[in-house]
């Protein structure tokens, strides 16, 4: 299964009135828990921050160094590279808001840090505004964050967004380490999706905004009430952090009531030969309002345009996927999809920029009859099934379930005449054979040719081919449809065929070996009786496939060209 997934959405707004925002100040600190002059300096540092909780945060890494300290073997990468990005060397060791380019800055001992460097960076504003949002999850084994980041004054940096989860408040009845702390605050737990965070667009404009989302699992977590997130934008290179925020529980004031957005594609496959797809459209309510019906409008190519109302109901930043009435076309080498949505809530969308999605697939690869099927099961072998089904949807051959672990099953399969062939490797556990459930993997071959290898996926997995058989097409499919004169050709032949209904045709000229040599037609045709011209003046002498593609159906002719 394809899925073109975003797993976070950069809209961009156009909008007057925007100004620079309030700054809210992001502390990083590198702490150890049997570093003596942290013990210290942290009890002042701490409550210096606590006093001014309504102008700044903090997030604390834990350092293997000097001495013990569990909560560094906890998530020692995500602290690694913090240290490497800042060149720590010693702790402890602050920075207020990375390391600033103008107005004031600080870096170095905490205990240094005062209330007038804290006001003076307060007062200069942030081209940023930020709000997240944290939830437990109903197991509540895990955390959910929002971050919403909007642009409140034009920027062009080299910009990247962090979400930190932390632990606002650990305790200890006995020190963990050497220095005789028991009480830490604001412990890094995980930096999502992970500590080199997210690249953010390299230009902003007043009113552009980002949303990213992030999951954590709980681990090594000593209270989860105390679970909390920190995010913050900063320049990769000059290391300045512009804006940071600290999450609550209450929900965000999102910047429009009517704002649908159009996510991803799902189940349109990157290479497909069957002139017809289903799409399924991931969409997320971005606006304030319920979102209770929205309009798609969509095209292949430059096909006809196709309609659709979805009617439902979508509480904000919500999700849900639409599955769109089937669309047929003729396939070309290079496809596009265009989705857009419109009309939410029979209303006009105030943000309509976020509400168009385009979707690049091509031609899929072209196999022999012949196709080895390999798969080495997981540890779940009874959840793996396979199928393949003609154009018509028909299985012409599967396989599974199985009953050892671990084991790899080959096979071949003989395709029965030329069509186009779908594969499809199901898992009824939906974690794919790999790696969830041990490592499994499976590979799709013809001829030595790889047309697709892999385990990692949902509940199922497909991939188109053609079989084309250049060397023994059965002519009889086509009698009275398809035919070529002269056959075989020296520099022009005549192509013509019937069309029994409207029907959107490509016409294309492919070698023996498979490759796209000439398109001769793509469009849309009506019903009755075609004739076009093959022009063989540059084709060298040899033998062909013409293809003919009506959208529910396909042809094949073979044309031998004699110079």
């Amino acid at each position: 299964m394809k899925k073109f997934y975003l797993l976070f959405s950069i809209l961009w707004i156009v909008v007057a009135g925007f100004s620079q925002s309030q700054r809210f100040i992001l502390f990083e600190e590198f702490t150890n828990a049997s570093c003596s002059p942290c013990a210290a300096q942290n009890p002042g540092f701490d409550a210096l921050l606590n006093a001014n909780a309504s102008k700044c945060t903090s997030i604390k890494y834990h350092t293997n160094w000097p001495g013990t300290d569990p909560m560094n073997a906890q998530n020692p990468a995500d602290v690694g590279t913090r240290v490497t990005y800042y060149n720590v060397n010693g702790v402890p060791h602050a920075l207020m808001d990375g390391v600033p380019q103008t107005g004031s800055s600080y870096l170095g001992a905490p205990a240094n840090v005062t209330q007038g460097k804290i006001d003076a960076r307060y007062a200069i504003q942030s081209p940023f505004s930020m709000q997240m949002q944290h939830l437990l999850s109903t197991a509540q084994d895990s955390v959910y964050s929002t971050m919403l980041i909007t642009c409140t004054e034009g920027i062009a940096e080299n910009l990247v967004a962090h979400n930190v989860i932390i632990e606002k408040w650990i305790h200890f009845n006995n020190s963990p380490g050497s220095n005789g702390e028991k009480d830490f605050y604001n412990v890094m737990k995980k930096m999502l999706p992970g500590a080199n965070g997210t690249s953010l667009p390299s230009q902003m404009e007043a009113g552009d905004y980002v949303i990213l989302e992030g999951a954590w699992k709980f681990a090594n977590v000593y209270d989860k009430t105390q679970i909390a997130a920190v995010g913050f934008v900063q320049n990769k290179v000059s290391k300045e952090v512009h804006q940071a925020a600290l999450s609550a529980t209450s929900p965000l004031t999102l910047p429009y009531d009517l704002d649908a957005q159009v996510m991803e594609v799902i189940d349109v496959l990157p290479k497909t030969c069957i002139g017809k797809l289903t799409p399924s459209i991931r969409i997320r309510n971005n606006g304030n309002s319920m979102l209770q019906n929205l309009t798609f409008k969509y095209r292949v190519n430059d096909g006809p345009e196709q309609s659709y109302t979805w009617i439902g109901g979508l509480e904000s930043l919500k999700k849900t996927v639409v599955v769109l009435p089937e669309y047929s076309f003729a396939i070309r080498e290079q496809n596009e999809l265009l989705v857009y949505s419109t009309m939410p809530n029979t209303g006009t969308d105030q943000y309509p920029k976020n509400d168009t999605l385009h979707f690049t697939f091509t031609n899929a690869p072209v196999s022999t009859n012949q196709v080895k099927v390999v798969i080495r099961t997981d540890n779940a072998p009874e959840q793996t099934t396979w199928a393949f089904k003609n154009s018509l949807g028909e299985t012409v051959a599967f396989g599974g379930p199985y009953t050892q672990p671990n084991k790899i099953h080959q096979q071949t399969i003989t395709l029965p005449k030329p069509d186009c062939y779908r594969f499809t490797l199901y898992d009824s556990g939906g974690d794919g054979i790999c790696c969830t459930n041990g490592n499994g993997v499976y590979e799709l071959s013809s001829s030595g040719t790889i047309i697709k290898q892999g385990g990692q996926f949902g509940y199922y997995e497909s991939s188109d081919m053609w079989y084309e058989a250049p060397v023994s097409v059965t002519e009889s499919e086509a009698a009275g449809r398809f035919t070529v004169r002269p056959n075989p050709m020296n520099n022009t032949s005549k192509v013509s065929f019937y069309l029994p209904n409207d029907a959107p045709v490509s016409l294309q000229l492919y070698s023996s070996l498979g490759q796209p040599v000439l398109n001769l037609f793509n469009g849309a045709l009506q019903a009755g009786k075609h004739e076009l011209t093959l022009e063989g003046n540059d084709l060298k002498s040899g033998i062909y496939i013409l293809r003919l593609n009506t959208g529910t159906n396909v042809y094949s002719r073979k044309v031998t060209v004699v110079k």
